[in-house]
């Protein structure tokens, strides 16, 4: 087979968004695919018919990715948005399908209920007057609101919206509630007469400043009453009706700070909650292993069958379980979920591995329904397990194409993001781009990553402690174990954490003789007042603030220890990137230069925080080309 290529990922094709139809016949699924000459992603909807196998592209534009199965189990998407509506066609069989209703709003969902009647979430379309308005006053920008930016969205207008029943007979919109930023509302439910509703409510200080803790309000429907349930005691990862109760997914970070896992619970119509897990629940919900190689959202939770499933990453797995309103819990996928859906009895699934994207498969991987494999050469990752900071973790090393035994290979350390995320075997793009380049790949998850428990994970006022004594250790354990690794020829990379993991490590060893910071973080002292979540997330990780207890959050700063840097370093950038903003790279790359250290930065206009996850292709490509391109320069 050919080799990985940096432009391979312009060959992928990501399956996300995946939704079943009423009567089981169809699945309908997003693929996603890189278009180099438009620098964009194509994102179209395709059927998967469950009796033949069949699958079929139902757009081809481009941008399609709001949809629903309506009652004859016929898929309803949104085909057209302009300045006054936004068209809905219907698709029966093969082809485009046809225009059956427009709505007069931005509708950023739409889901089928019963009959003729859709839960739809949008906002009211702009005026020529407030078009004409903003036009004229986006000179500048007025900040009144902490955060006042976010990642991938910008700075933040709360731009209202509201949830609507939507009748396609009667082409009738009935308003159930706004959201706005006096009320912003997550987490919303309806139980299955429709007749209430459940949602979490985001909370403002006078002083418009977001706080982390949310409300849990109980609406009913008919007469618009609203009811409290519980006041600014969790932060709400799902809400939902079950058995005449509500169900709830949330955390009160008292035990492990933002960071911390969250619990199961259950609550009545009056505010009276229990926990239903056992105490040695501690899962970590959602899918937090790091890859390159997907593009679009999966599912975490999906209520059926009087339970509620959910994904949650274990040790170095995504895995499907379901709970009941007793606590029952019971493991439905052992296998890696990237995204599912669910009907009666079956579960289908997108799952990736080794040497594939995400593939379709069903209950409890029957057979692969829709193969994804990657057409080029898949270099062996080897593992082994061993002991650091009084806990289990487990090491991977990827090897390089024609491995010799007998030969030595450069090595580079691969740290990844979060530190809430981990590394797992799934395919990695970039990583199998370098071992297929003569390079060895290792890597581990050091303490703070996910998949362990809020202990394991909770590394607050340990940055650059405990991390980076698991790290060490890990490299030592890999040289002593795999001898082809030349220790003289080493670097050292990462985003994200991983960018400020390799800001420490830069400035307490030398061992490395290359480094490529990305996205990182550099000066928790400043990264407090200019990240989307500094104001909140600085403080909690360090233990510490610039004004009562300076010494925690400086000392765990790698700027603070640049001076000692000898390091040649690449840094990668992005000027719009609010998560880990750009000025944090730009401190290191001034102390290095200014130290007399070979070091270089690229700064990606327009591109934020995901740059390598889903940055446009033409960024993407020269992002890793550079970073190939500094690594062979030092370590071959």
């Amino acid at each position: 087979m050919k080799k990985t290529k940096i432009k391979d990922i312009l060959s992928y094709e990501f399956f996300s968004n995946l939704d079943i139809s009423n009567d089981k016949s169809k699945l309908a699924y997003t693929r996603v695919k890189g278009n180099f000459e438009k620098n964009k992603y194509d994102l179209n909807i395709w059927i998967y018919l469950t009796k033949t196998g069949e699958t079929y592209p139902i757009t081809d534009e481009g941008d399609s990715s709001i949809y629903t199965f309506d009652k004859d189990s016929n898929l309803i998407y949104k085909a057209r948005s302009n300045n006054e509506k936004d068209s809905f066609k219907k698709v029966t069989d093969h082809g485009i399908g046809r225009e059956i209703f427009s709505i007069k709003k931005d509708v950023t969902s739409i889901k089928w209920l019963k009959d003729d009647l859709f839960l739809v979430k949008a906002s009211d379309k702009k005026s020529k007057k407030e078009k004409a308005k903003d036009e004229k006053n986006k000179y500048f920008k007025k900040l009144d609101t902490l955060p006042f930016y976010a990642n991938g969205e910008g700075y933040l207008d709360y731009r209202p919206s509201a949830y609507y029943f939507y009748d396609s007979k009667k082409d009738q919109l009935s308003k159930i509630i706004d959201s706005n930023f006096d009320k912003e509302i997550n987490q919303f439910s309806l139980n299955d007469d429709f007749t209430k509703a459940i949602f979490s409510k985001t909370n403002y200080d006078e002083n418009k400043v977001m706080g982390l803790k949310e409300d849990l309000i109980l609406l009913d429907i008919n007469s618009k009453e609203e009811k409290t349930l519980i006041k600014n005691e969790f932060s709400y990862y799902r809400a939902e009706f079950l058995d005449d109760k509500i169900i709830f997914v949330a955390t009160n970070m008292e035990k492990g700070g933002v960071n911390e896992d969250a619990f199961i619970y259950s609550c009545d119509f009056d505010g009276n909650y229990k926990k239903i897990n056992d105490d040695d629940f501690d899962m970590d919900f959602g899918n937090s292993l790091g890859t390159d190689a997907r593009y679009g959202d999966g599912k975490t939770f999906v209520k059926a069958n009087d339970k509620l499933y959910f994904i949650s990453t274990e040790k170095e797995s995504t895995k499907l379980y379901s709970i009941d309103i007793n606590g029952n819990l019971f493991l439905e996928i052992d296998d890696e979920v990237e995204d599912f859906s669910i009907k009666d009895e079956d579960i289908y699934y997108f799952s990736m591995g080794e040497n594939t994207l995400a593939e379709l498969k069903k209950n409890k991987v029957e057979k692969i329904l829709i193969a994804n494999k990657v057409k080029s050469n898949v270099s062996p990752i080897k593992t082994f397990e061993f002991e650091s900071n009084g806990d289990m973790l487990k090491g991977y090393v990827l090897l390089p194409t024609d491995f010799d035994e007998n030969k030595k290979y450069p090595t580079i350390l691969s740290i990844h993001g979060g530190p809430k995320t981990e590394f797992s075997d799934i395919f990695h793009h970039e990583h199998q781009v370098f071992a297929n380049d003569g390079y060895i790949i290792i890597y581990t998850n050091p303490h703070g990553s996910s998949g362990n428990g809020v202990k394991f994970s909770d590394i607050r006022g340990k940055y650059g402690d405990i991390d980076y004594d698991d790290l060490m250790h890990f490299t030592d354990l890999t040289i002593e174990k795999f001898p082809q690794i030349d220790a003289n020829k080493m670097g050292v990379y990462g985003g994200s954490y991983g960018g400020f993991m390799t800001n420490w490590i830069i400035g307490h060893t030398d061992r490395f003789k290359a480094a490529c910071s990305q996205r990182s973080i550099s000066n928790w002292t400043s990264f407090y007042g200019v990240s989307d979540i500094g104001y909140y997330f600085a403080s909690d990780q360090t233990n510490g603030d610039i004004w009562n207890s300076f010494d925690n959050i400086w000392d765990q700063s790698p700027i603070k220890y640049a001076d000692k840097v000898k390091t040649p370093t690449l840094f990668i950038h992005s000027d719009c990137d609010y998560r880990c903003p750009l000025e944090q790279g730009l401190q290191m790359y001034s102390k290095i230069k200014l130290n007399g250290v070979e070091s270089k930065m690229f700064v990606f206009h327009g591109e934020n925080h995901e740059l390598s996850r889903s940055g446009k292709p033409h960024a993407r490509l020269k992002r890793l080309k550079e970073i190939k391109k500094w690594f062979d320069g030092h370590l071959k």
